[in-house]
């Protein structure tokens, strides 16, 4: 059962179950990459904002990438779960698990997208999740993943964190009480916004989550199984590509260098992908 509201502690994703899968198109097409956007199952503009631009992406540095959109459920609503049986019956892409899909159930959506990786696409080199509101340069993303050579084995990169307070003041919307995390700082921990990872992560991560309580708070949550498991995220060769607060003005230059960009609606994070994406050169 989901746990109330105010419970800093979250379920097991082995307590939940899919109501819409794909259970069958990893080891199908055997991607390279599986990108998975964590989804309110109400917005189906940011999806279809994805599905237009960087997500239509499928063969990249003749790599395969396939992305899906993670949903919970919302309390009992027949219309809109018709209206994502049909979404999904069109573009094959929906990943709908039935645990009730809110801001402090964030942990909870992450351990369900280890559990379904784990458990789906082994295959797959690399598995990404990327917030609904980032806008990911798909060319970048693979030139940065072809460039390690190597497999890459216990390998978590994006916009890593360092030493950030664990803030203790009842009001903040980010408040962990001490009896639920002693320490003063969180480990370090990709930003939740977008992290890459090996595939191998996903098992591991899922296992060690069942000697560590989980918070709510998803990314640190991550970066605390990945001190359990002794593995340091890694920094990217540019940090730089990553950005949480992009400038002002749009400058062609400086987006088509990124990897992935935070985007203020659906209509910047069309017109920005449909801008460096059109026949002018990048700069």
């Amino acid at each position: 059962m989901v746990k109330k509201t105010g419970n800093p502690h979250v379920a097991h994703p082995q307590n939940y179950r899919f109501i819409l899968d794909q259970p069958k198109k990893c080891e199908e097409q055997k991607p390279f990459v599986v990108v998975i956007v964590p989804v309110a199952p109400q917005n189906i503009k940011a999806r279809n904002a994805i599905r237009t631009t960087w997500g239509s992406e499928e063969l990249v540095r003749d790599k395969l990438v396939l992305v899906f959109f993670l949903l919970g459920s919302e309390s009992p609503n027949e219309t809109l779960q018709e209206q994502l049986q049909s979404e999904s019956q069109e573009y094959e892409d929906l990943l709908q698990s039935n645990f009730l899909d809110s801001y402090r159930n964030l942990t909870i959506k992450t351990l369900v997208m280890m559990d379904w990786l784990s458990r789906n696409c082994p295959q797959a080199s690399f598995g990404a999740k990327v917030d609904a509101d980032v806008l990911l340069n798909m060319k970048n993303l693979l030139h940065m993943l072809v460039s390690l050579k190597s497999l890459q084995r216990n390998y978590i990169t994006g916009l890593i964190m360092y030493g950030n307070i664990v803030l203790r003041d009842p009001s903040s919307k980010f408040y962990v009480p001490h009896n639920v995390y002693p320490k003063s700082r969180f480990p370090p921990y990709p930003l939740g916004m977008c992290y890459i990872f090996s595939m191998d992560l996903p098992e591991k991560i899922l296992h060690i989550s069942w000697h560590i309580k989980p918070i709510f708070i998803e990314d640190a949550y991550l970066g605390m199984c990945l001190k359990r498991l002794g593995i340091a995220p890694k920094k990217p060769a540019d940090s730089g590509q990553f950005v949480v607060r992009p400038p002002q003005r749009f400058d062609r230059c400086y987006y088509s260098g990124r990897i992935a960009i935070l985007t203020y609606s659906q209509t910047q994070l069309i017109s920005y992908w449909m801008d460096f994406h059109s026949a002018q050169r990048p700069c």
